[in-house]
């Protein structure tokens, strides 16, 4: 099986460490926005291979992978999740935040039944979702609570705009409440796991989203609540920080490295 890894940052460089650990796994094909950083990552895997980050080059090795896994940002997730499904080929999405676009999430469905080509979403930094997953119809209210550090609000330009400067703050402050369409839009790099939720559950406009910012924080923490006809669900996660990039909770990557699992041996657990 050969895999392509758009994005090589802290997500893309964890896939890659356990695909390079995989037998089933005989090749990895890495791009990004900058070649020196993919060039480098390619050159630290002695399945490495590089390719360039035109459209060319993309489909290229599109077609000679089994697997693209997007691991770059939502513009990466517009751009190439369309192109891998029109071609028959299987993604895994992980800026799905996206998705809170109806019209395009509708296309990127409508291409993988179109053409027999799998999407696959992993659960991400959240806990929860197989619950909530299971009780698709008989779902009331889901409201996700996300605490951060101010180190996981770097560069957001919402905050920016607002004149809220995170590093100041002395107590915890409510950044944020609203729907998950309208936080996956203002805050892309934070809260991936609010597009997740709101798949699984009532829908991006349904779903509320409070994002709250703790100075006191070390830790990355996700709170899902849900109620409805199949009872209540609570679930809590206190995640480690990506150690590449704090915005990003270490679960997230791990989830992706289970699902490349799954997807390589083809056993799964829990679906």
């Amino acid at each position: 099986m050969r895999i392509l890894i758009i994005g090589c940052g802290s997500i893309g460089n964890v896939l890659a460490k356990a695909a390079q650990a995989m037998p089933e796994i005989d090749g990895i094909y890495f791009t990004d926005r900058s070649e020196q950083r993919a060039k480098a990552r390619a050159s630290e895997y002695s399945k490495g291979r590089l390719t360039g980050y035109d459209d060319a080059s993309i489909i290229s090795s599109i077609n000679q992978v089994d697997l693209v896994i997007e691991a770059a940002s939502q513009e990466a997730a517009r751009r190439f999740t369309p192109m891998c499904l029109d071609r028959g080929r299987d993604i895994m999405v992980m800026s799905v935040g996206v998705f809170h676009d109806d019209v395009f999430r509708g296309h990127c469905f409508d291409l993988a039944i179109k053409n027999r080509a799998r999407l696959y979403i992993p659960s991400g930094a959240v806990c929860g979702t197989d619950g909530l997953r299971s009780a698709q119809g008989r779902v009331d209210q889901v409201h996700l609570i996300t605490t951060k550090g101010p180190n996981g609000f770097h560069d957001v330009a919402y905050l920016k705009e607002k004149g809220m400067d995170v590093t100041k703050l002395t107590e915890p402050t409510i950044l944020f409440e609203g729907s998950a369409r309208e936080a996956v839009r203002l805050f892309p790099k934070n809260v991936n796991v609010a597009a997740t939720v709101s798949l699984m559950g009532l829908g991006f406009d349904k779903t509320k989203v409070t994002i709250i910012c703790d100075p006191r924080s070390t830790v990355n923490s996700h709170q899902l609540i849900a109620k409805g006809a199949f009872g209540e669900l609570k679930a809590e996660i206190q995640n480690v920080p990506s150690p590449e990039n704090p915005a990003t909770s270490y679960l997230a990557a791990l989830s992706a490295v289970s699902a490349l699992k799954s997807i390589a041996t083809n056993v799964w657990v829990g679906v």
